[in-house]
């Protein structure tokens, strides 16, 4: 659910606010009319913006329940939306805001319990509780306090919890994916160690006989001094020696290129999903999207997309804190390809050097001023220009003004350059 949230903040959030609306706004229509469906719509309202705009969301909530209090009306089941807000705040906003978003739902609680218990006149019947005394009015009070702290402190530490395990934990799926490359890494790593083991012994045997070959050399060249036709003979050996000695030679060239090819493939776009799930790992909320049909490519063109991927991602781990939204795009057109590598690092670094989710922009006019005319330049940059161009790929790199920095590398002609034909 988490991820679904993240991946559609606002389509996931309407849903969730229409069927708060659709339920409890219907209930509430049978039960009190129309006052309490203008009540239960307000604090719908504070569900749909929770994720992307708390502020509002919490001011959603102080004015439905202030309207719920004014109207004089039992406590609604539309109430019920403080909490999922309050969810939504807690697991989504910096952490000063869902401590005010706690703050703020305990405290519009305990306001509708106060005025619902003590403002009642005596006798009065709320939801089956008699209010004859003030004995019974501080009773209703206590129990509706204990529903509302409890509650709302509940769905708080669940939007915590849930967000917390999402990106520092991983899910499910992850920890498998992370378990499955964990197993493979290790059966390639043993693989290596018997393969060096027999090139130990080949090499041994190489060294052998090319010793050999310099003691016969060193041996023909004496006894040519001696007697001439003995260093036909001994050339003759030593020949033999030498062909040996690169007969292990090519066994061992042999074997090693043979094994580099079957245990060390070049990496190509679907291990860009591992690359995701590492990244997940280290703390960085990472998402990969593909648009478009995708096509078939060499595996040259997907080493160079692979490795401009792995860079970005590399030095979004360099200048970015722990949190940062990293996204990586694909879009398949009919020819070409682009790849979109967005992060809002600089958004999360100043979060996280205030503490808190500033309204403002977090930047200035120069700072606009400076993305429009900045070159960014750099080793990995150029690096991955080099790549690009081998595929008449083109590779920009642009900071967005109080958010982050974007990398766009685009393939206009990669299915006519290292597209592979499909086979029907």
């Amino acid at each position: 659910m988490i991820r679904w949230i993240q991946d559609h903040p606002w389509t996931s959030s309407a849903v969730l606010a229409g069927f708060a609306l659709l339920l409890f706004g219907g209930l509430d229509l049978v039960l009190q009319g129309y006052q309490a469906l203008l009540v239960t719509g307000l604090l719908a309202a504070a569900i749909l913006f929770a994720a992307k705009i708390p502020p509002l969301s919490i001011a959603l909530i102080v004015i439905g329940t202030s309207l719920e209090i004014f109207l004089r009306l039992s406590p609604v089941l539309g109430g019920l939306s403080a909490p999922i807000a309050l969810f939504l705040i807690a697991a989504f906003s910096a952490r000063l805001w869902s401590y005010i978003g706690l703050a703020v739902t305990i405290v519009s609680g305990l306001a509708v319990s106060w005025a619902n218990s003590f403002l009642l006149p005596d006798g009065s019947n709320l939801y089956g509780l008699i209010l004859n005394t003030d004995g019974d009015k501080a009773v209703a009070f206590i129990l509706f306090t204990l529903v509302v702290g409890t509650g709302n402190t509940l769905f708080w530490l669940l939007g915590r919890l849930a967000i917390t395990y999402e990106v520092y934990v991983g899910t499910e799926f992850d920890r498998v994916l992370s378990a499955q490359t964990q197993a493979q890494l290790t059966l390639e790593v043993a693989e290596q160690n018997e393969r060096f083991d027999i090139a130990r012994d080949i090499n041994e045997l190489t060294i052998q006989k090319v010793a050999a070959v310099i003691s016969q050399a060193e041996g023909g060249s004496y006894a040519a001094k001696a007697n001439p036709e003995s260093a036909l003979r001994s050339l003759e050996r030593i020949t033999t020696s030498a062909r040996a000695a690169h007969s292990e030679l090519r066994r061992l060239y042999d074997m090693l290129n043979k094994s580099h090819a079957v245990s060390a493939a070049p990496p190509g776009l679907d291990e860009i999903e591992i690359l995701v799930v590492t990244y997940r790992e280290f703390g960085f909320d990472v998402s990969i999207n593909h648009e478009g049909k995708r096509f078939e490519i060499s595996e040259g063109a997907a080493l160079a997309i692979y490795r401009i991927v792995f860079d970005a991602l590399a030095n979004a781990r360099k200048h970015c804190v722990i949190g940062t939204n990293i996204s990586i795009g694909f879009s398949w057109v009919e020819e070409g390809l682009q790849v979109l590598i967005k992060d809002n690092g600089i958004e999360a670094n100043r979060r996280s050097d205030s503490g808190l989710e500033s309204l403002s922009s977090g930047y200035t006019a120069e700072d606009d001023v400076r993305a429009l005319v900045e070159v960014i330049q750099g080793a990995g940059l150029t690096a991955m220009r080099e790549r690009a161009a081998l595929y008449a790929g083109t590779v920009e790199a642009t900071r967005v003004p109080g958010v982050g920095f974007t990398i766009s590398a685009i393939f206009p002609k990669l299915r006519a350059l290292a597209g592979i034909a499909s086979r029907d």
